[in-house]
């Protein structure tokens, strides 16, 4: 009985160092917003990143021989444990509209689920 406690222990301690510890330290949530791409060279598909990935959204100028004279340019943050790596996705405008609509309800019902949840919360900082 002792060794199988032993073998299991073991087994565990293997089992945890394993793991990679990107998907342990990295708690972002896996809401997706999904929206439209355009490339400068009118190129048209679909993205779909998770919401709490978005660090940017900026307009970009195309070159003078595109059809699209301006695009926005989504950025979104590499997974926790790659560095500083960003994505870059290209839209239109009515598309980063969109986009930040989508994120701003997400951030509003993270907000409205942490007020009204019935958690005990310790500010250290004090």
């Amino acid at each position: 009985m002792r060794n199988r406690h032993i073998l299991w222990g073991a087994s565990l301690s293997l089992l945890l160092f394993t793991t990679p510890i990107t998907e342990a330290a990295d708690p972002l949530s896996n809401v997706k917003v999904s929206f439209k791409t355009l490339a400068c060279d009118g190129a048209r598909g679909l993205a779909s990143v998770n919401a709490d990935r978005i660090y940017k959204i900026q307009s970009m100028k195309c070159g003078n021989q595109d059809p699209v004279k301006e695009v926005f340019q989504v950025l979104v943050r590499a997974p926790a444990g790659e560095g500083m790596r960003y994505e870059a996705f290209t839209t239109s405008e009515t598309e980063a509209e969109k986009i930040i609509a989508q994120v701003d309800a997400y951030q509003a019902d993270k907000r409205k689920a942490l007020t009204d949840t019935p958690r005990l919360i310790i500010d250290r900082n004090r």
